[in-house]
């Protein structure tokens, strides 16, 4: 998931991105490179710091429930059929699955939204982050593309992810988001990869449109329905090792 909140970015084309972080691995064509989003797959939100702010709005939310209802508000705005996913539908949909009013979930995210980083707000590495990024072969290589704010890579470091990645594309320091496919090809470019080698892992409906890269579907708590894209679904990030050669 690229953040709580959807966030704007430049609308116009930008250069490629610098390099990646270290040189791109010597790798067989056969061998495909991992493209992953941060948010919502190698980093979650804190449920946490939802239910400090909560608390002082006078709303008692459990921090598993918060966070989860992020989760499901984006799904619920990924297959909706309107335009409208700005700040407020999102605060709608989080408040339905947390168990808020509209109104409260609206005033809440405001709240976060002006007082807390989206380091500290999206700062729980995922439990299977580590293990499976230490997993994978040498030879995948694996380079974050987010939809963010310009602070992904702080956002990484502070994880202690960062030196587990090949780069970090931030939407917002090209001024191209996902799912427009010039940021998928910019990653590849970085890497050194034809684009046709590449795949991409997103907990959201967010990959490039007719499928290429390749977009896999992380889905953990098992919210998407079974042809949600017609992209392939995981429900742990170790499925992906079961398929690099």
């Amino acid at each position: 998931m690229s953040t709580a909140q959807p966030r704007a970015t430049a609308p116009v084309p930008a250069p490629l991105p610098e390099p990646a972080a270290r040189l791109p691995r010597s790798t067989p064509p056969h061998t495909p490179a991992l493209l992953l989003d941060s948010g919502g797959v190698l980093i979650l939100p804190d449920g946490a710091v939802l239910s400090h702010y909560g608390k002082r709005l006078g709303l008692r939310l459990d921090p598993v429930t918060a966070r989860h209802a992020v989760a499901l508000a984006a799904r619920d705005l990924d297959l909706a059929a309107g335009p409208d996913t700005g700040p407020q539908a999102f605060a709608h949909r989080w408040s339905a699955h947390a168990g808020c009013s509209p109104d409260a979930a609206e005033s809440l995210w405001r709240t976060v939204r002006r007082e807390v980083d989206d380091t500290v707000l999206w700062s729980v590495v995922n439990p299977e982050a580590v293990p499976f990024l230490d997993a994978l072969p040498p030879r995948v290589q694996r380079y974050v593309v987010s939809n963010a704010d310009g602070r992904a890579h702080a956002e990484l470091a502070r994880a202690g992810l960062l030196d587990r990645l090949d780069g970090v594309l931030d939407s917002s320091a090209v001024g191209i988001a996902k799912p427009d496919p010039r940021i998928f090809r910019m990653a590849a470019v970085a890497l050194g990869r034809p684009l046709e080698q590449c795949r991409y892992v997103g907990d959201t409906l967010d990959g490039a449109p007719h499928g290429l890269p390749p977009t896999v579907l992380y889905d953990p708590l098992g919210i998407y329905p079974d042809d949600a894209a017609r992209y392939t679904r995981i429900r742990r990030l170790s499925q992906l090792l079961d398929s690099e050669p």
